[in-house]
């Protein structure tokens, strides 16, 4: 996955040591999230695929549906509060050093 948008490098410069650690560490986040986002996403598609076609799945195979849903729904929803507390850290970053 695409990492996020980037700050400018003369307000990066002017970032302390522990403002430049958290950046780089919710870089790192978002990208990961991202990345596990759309793996889990693409095994719930996936095997809901392949049970549409099924006439009567069994009652474990829509419990195994459903979990993949469930966990594709975790990994967005956790993927937006990295991404909101990216944006959040930037703005702050840019109204600090702007």
């Amino acid at each position: 996955m695409k990492g996020p948008k980037q700050l400018p490098k003369k307000i990066t410069e002017k970032l302390n040591k522990r403002e430049t650690t958290k950046y780089e560490k919710l870089q790192e986040k978002w990208v990961k999230t991202g990345d596990d986002m759309i793996k889990t996403q693409g095994d719930s598609v996936q095997y809901g695929r392949k049970i549409d076609k099924i006439k009567e799945p069994t009652a474990a195979q829509k419990k195994k549906d459903q979990k993949l849903i469930d966990a594709a729904f975790r990994a967005f929803d956790k993927a937006s509060r990295i991404e909101d507390d990216y944006t959040e850290f930037v703005g702050k970053m840019k109204k600090k050093y702007a």
